[in-house]
């Protein structure tokens, strides 16, 4: 099926569409129909980060709201037949992603502090434990507040993990480590992690019928699921008292670490450093290696290119598809004490990326998409859309996207995507990293 609407009365039986038909009864053909879906999916992300900005700052979310509801009624029946205006408003989006980001990241590091590089222990546990996944912050700080002082340790899964990095999150003594890789391995983790279980923002796994830790497993706000506990008015009691009742860790004795804490405004203070090592020949190039991960073996293609760039390179990430390939020791720029591996933090730090480059163009005078910078991003969900859109609306040129092609663009749009930003599909690590490096 090469388009499908069915939102209006004048849709045809079992929407326009169905029966293979190109353009819809008020005459919106497939082009427009999937820009208009693209505009959906980039508004589902962009309100994933307009909803922790209004926790922290509410004042501005105003200008982001304005771009949401314009784009919704942009997409109503009979409003707009110009493809170039839907290419416009896609870039309202992505903008409004970019200022979203922005602020959510600057209300993160005036409230917690900016994250400096931290060493985290990984699948390490003792005693009666809370493990949190998600995003939010500002929830996070409430849990360990509340559980402090009541012998209760917390860790990190997932997204959670560059929580590690804010001075005023990792003051906490009980704040121990974190626990597991991306946010699909939560049903086998859950099934053998002695403690409770907090879901605090999207991409959470669905229990089985027949799971033994339903009792176990909270969540908050937007996130719920048949059978878990609901955290109401930030009231953590019965959490607390869940996680009292479960037996102490037992088999997470892991010496395995992590590290995290590479904020955008931490990296600008080496920006000298960084510099003279960019002129010195010692950093030859930046691979921007991020995104969201998924399960199947897929999102090996990203270890396989991180393994094999050459020790003059530099990685920079963030979100969860770092998981693929964090546990690597990828050491130092020679003589110069860079690291190679920087994790910019979550998803929604991904602005961190552009920040950098912005700050090494203007350094170098030379424009961002001719600086020694390759991008090669993985995508899963709707944040990843914004992101992809806050990108394009930045101008930003020569991405490849991977590791599966997405099915809401036609051969038309990804033509057009490609002419106009040079977008790229990945193939294999092998062939894309040779593409890639600078001779």
């Amino acid at each position: 099926m090469s388009m499908f609407c069915y939102q209006c009365e004048m849709s045809q039986k079992n929407g326009c569409g169905s029966t293979g038909a190109t353009v819809g009864t008020c005459g919106k053909d497939e082009n427009l129909a999937r820009l208009q879906d693209i505009m959906v999916f980039g508004l589902k992300g962009l309100s994933a980060y307009r909803e922790h900005l209004n926790e922290l700052d509410p004042t501005l979310t105003k200008e982001v709201d304005d771009v949401m509801s314009e784009t919704l009624y942009f997409t109503l029946t009979n409003v707009n037949f110009n493809f170039q205006d839907h290419i416009n408003q896609l870039m309202k989006v992505g903008e409004a992603g970019v200022k979203v980001m922005d602020h959510l990241s600057n209300s993160h590091t005036n409230k917690f502090g900016i994250p400096t590089p931290v060493t985290v222990p990984q699948n390490k546990v003792e005693g009666k434990a809370i493990l949190v996944s998600g995003h939010n912050l500002e929830m996070f700080e409430k849990l360990l507040i509340a559980t402090e002082g009541k012998g209760i340790n917390v860790y990190t899964h997932s997204e959670m993990l560059p929580a590690h990095g804010y001075p005023e999150l990792r003051k906490y003594p009980h704040l121990k480590g974190n626990i597991g890789k991306a946010w699909f391995d939560q049903a086998k983790l859950m099934e053998t992690f002695p403690g409770t279980f907090v879901v605090n923002t999207n991409c959470i796994v669905p229990p089985k019928k027949d799971c033994d830790y339903l009792d176990r497993l909270f969540t908050y706000k937007i996130v719920g699921v048949e059978g878990a506990t609901q955290i109401e008015d930030d009231n953590f009691d019965e959490l607390i008292a869940r996680t009292l009742e479960c037996e102490d860790a037992d088999g997470f004795d892991s010496e395995e670490t992590l590290v995290t804490g590479h904020h955008y405004k931490t990296i600008l203070t080496l920006a000298p450093q960084i510099l003279e090592a960019v002129e010195q020949g010692k950093i030859k190039q930046f691979f921007v290696v991020a995104g969201c991960d998924a399960p199947g073996r897929g999102g090996e293609y990203y270890r396989e290119l991180t393994q094999n760039l050459p020790k003059d390179c530099v990685i920079i990430t963030s979100s969860c598809g770092k998981f693929r390939f964090n546990d690597i020791d990828f050491g130092e720029i020679e003589g110069t004490g860079i690291p190679r591996y920087l994790d910019l933090g979550q998803c929604n730090d991904s602005n961190g990326a552009v920040e950098i480059a912005k700050a090494v163009s203007a350094a170098l005078d030379t424009p961002i998409n001719d600086l020694p910078i390759s991008i090669v991003l993985s995508w899963m969900e709707q944040k990843a859309v914004i992101i992809l859109l806050a990108l394009f609306s930045l101008g930003v040129k020569n991405i490849y996207l991977g590791p599966k092609p997405p099915q809401f663009v036609n051969e038309d749009i990804y033509n057009f995507l490609s002419e106009t930003f040079n977008l790229t599909l990945t193939t294999n690590a092998k062939d894309d990293l040779e593409k890639l490096l600078i001779a």
